[in-house]
């Protein structure tokens, strides 16, 4: 079957891009416990470039395969008296919540709740409303419905079923 019209390519690419999105993950709801609820400020938006001459670029020699390890490293240190480990962020307590925070996204304010599933122990972050974060409280059961990977086991697109 040869296709010759358009109109009859993208209903197909459509129908292989929903096929594929459904095997990539299970849909799954249930009860979980409200753990930890957490207020995160807007992230800075940065200031737009302004027309005008471009600024120099700097140009860097390119190491050669002898120069660069194979593998990255990893360094392990310990943690100042003033800095915390957040969602695998390491920052300082103070900056915890405010727009320096570095899980703060540019001009969007953020009402996170943590979760933990009764059936399986799982732990969910939902990033709610601000009208459902100000009414719940660490302690409340709620019905949560959630996307799992199938082969990786990842959550994502999590919410709090009213």
């Amino acid at each position: 079957m040869k296709f010759t019209k358009v109109s009859h390519v993208a209903p197909f690419i459509a129908g292989l891009l929903v096929m594929a999105s459904l095997a990539g993950c299970w849909k799954k709801s249930g009860e979980a416990i409200v753990i930890e609820k957490e207020h995160i400020d807007a992230g800075e938006i940065p200031p737009s470039p302004s027309p005008g001459p471009a600024a120099p670029v700097a140009v860097q020699p390119v190491a050669t395969p002898q120069e660069s390890p194979a593998q990255e490293e990893y360094v392990e240190r310990k943690l100042g008296p003033d800095e915390i480990v957040l969602d695998t962020y390491v920052m300082k307590k103070k900056v915890r919540g405010t727009s320096k925070d570095p899980r703060a996204y540019p001009g969007l304010e953020q009402w996170r709740i943590k979760v933990r599933m009764i059936g399986d122990g799982l732990g969910v972050t939902v990033h709610a409303k601000k009208a459902q974060f100000e009414r719940l409280k660490v302690g409340d059961r709620v019905k949560v419905r959630y996307s799992q990977g199938k082969y990786t086991g990842t959550v994502w697109g999590a919410e709090i079923i009213d």
